[in-house]
C-alpha cells in the first residue's frame, strides 16, 4: 500500500494483526478482494479518532466502514424483524436472551450495532480470516459491546462453534465465498436448534455464467462456484431446512452498487489521502467489478429466510 498523507492531529490506532487473505482450511483465495484488506478499516478508524474521542465512539460511528454488504443497515433490520427482535428494553425483560450466530462476520458491523440496539439478543461472530477476526474484537471492544458480542476465529468444517445450538443465524454475503455448500449448509444447520431460524444475503446464478462472469466471480470477489436457484434449494431441504422463503434481489442491489463505485470514484481525493493509491485502486476494482457483474444480468442476488425442521 502506498504511502499516507501525514495524520492530522489526534489519537491513531495501533497497529492491527498483520494481513492474511488466504484461507485454505476452506479453501478460499481472499487475497484480491480489496474490501477484505485490513489496511483499509484502520485506516478509516484512524480518520474517526481524529475526529472523535475514542470513548465517544459508538457502534454506530464504526458501521459505515466495517459492513461490506449492501443497503445499509436495511439486512440486519430484516434479519432483527424476522428473528422477532425488538428495541424496546422493556419487552420480555425476563426472557433469556435469543442466541444469534453471525456467520462469516467480517468486521462484525452488524453483530455490534445489533447487541446495542436489541437488549433481547446476544451474539457470536465467527470468522475465518486471523486479521479480520482480530480487527472486529478490537472494535467490539472500543464500544463496549464485547458482553453481549462475542468472536471466534474459526473454521466451521473443522471446529465446534462455541454457544452453539442457536436461536437463529445471520450471514450476509458470505457463503458465495464457500464452494462446498452441501457440506455448508449441514454444518450451519447443526449449530441451529431444532426450529430455529435463519436468515441469509447470498449470490446465485440466475441466468448461466458467462466466462467473463466465472473469471470476475472467482478473482476480485472470491467466489468460485455459484449454484442456480434450484440447485441452493434443494440444498437447503436436505440440510434439513424448512418454510424457504426466497426472494430476489437484483432491483434493489443493481442501483446500490452502481451509486457506490459512482460515490467511491467522487471521493477519489479522499481516498487516496485516506488509503493510499494502490488500496484505492484495489476497492476500486473490487467495487466496478460488482457492478458490472449485476449489470450483466447473469449473477442473482437473494435474500433468504428459513427454519430448521422440528425435532423428529
Amino acid at each position: 500500500i502506498a504511502p499516507r498523507a501525514p495524520p492530522r492531529p489526534g489519537t491513531r490506532s495501533p497497529p492491527m494483526a498483520p494481513d492474511s487473505t488466504a484461507n485454505p482450511a476452506m479453501d478460499v483465495d481472499f487475497q484480491k478482494m480489496g474490501i477484505y484488506i485490513d489496511g483499509r478499516t484502520k485506516n478509516e478508524l484512524d480518520e474517526l479518532l481524529a475526529a472523535k474521542k475514542d470513548a465517544d465512539i459508538t457502534a454506530r460511528d464504526l458501521y459505515g466502514f466495517s459492513c461490506m454488504h449492501y443497503l445499509d443497515d436495511g439486512p440486519m433490520n430484516e434479519a432483527a424483524s424476522f428473528f422477532g427482535l425488538s428495541r424496546d428494553a422493556s419487552v420480555d425483560t425476563d426472557a433469556p436472551p435469543k442466541k444469534i450466530l453471525d456467520f462469516g462476520a467480517g468486521f462484525a458491523g452488524d453483530a455490534r450495532v445489533m447487541a446495542s440496539e436489541f437488549p433481547g439478543c446476544e451474539l457470536t461472530c465467527v470468522e475465518v480470516q486471523p486479521h479480520i477476526h482480530a480487527a472486529a474484537e478490537r472494535f467490539t471492544a472500543l464500544v463496549g459491546a464485547s458482553a453481549r458480542c462475542k468472536h471466534q476465529c474459526l473454521d466451521i468444517f473443522n471446529e465446534p462453534v462455541v454457544n452453539a445450538p442457536f436461536d437463529h443465524l445471520f450471514s450476509v454475503l458470505v457463503i458465495l465465498h464457500i464452494p462446498e455448500r452441501d457440506r455448508l449448509w449441514r454444518s450451519l444447520a447443526d449449530t441451529l436448534k431444532p426450529g430455529g431460524t435463519a436468515y441469509v444475503e447470498d449470490y446465485f446464478a440466475a441466468r448461466p455464467l458467462t466466462d467473463e462472469d466465472k473469471a470476475q466471480l472467482a478473482g476480485p470477489v472470491a467466489c468460485p462456484y455459484l449454484p442456480s436457484r434450484e440447485e441452493y434449494e434443494r440444498t437447503l431441504t436436505e440440510a434439513g431446512f424448512v418454510d424457504v422463503r426466497w426472494e430476489t434481489m437484483n432491483e434493489q442491489w443493481a442501483p446500490f452498487v452502481s451509486s457506490r463505485l459512482a460515490k467511491f470514484r467522487e471521493a477519489r481525493d479522499r481516498n487516496v489521502r485516506v488509503h493510499g493509491e494502490a488500496l484505492t485502486a484495489e476497492l476500486d476494482l473490487f467495487y466496478s467489478t460488482v457492478q458490472q457483474l449485476f449489470a450483466r444480468g447473469n449473477l442473482g442476488g437473494v435474500r433468504i429466510r428459513v427454519r430448521k425442521r422440528d425435532a423428529a
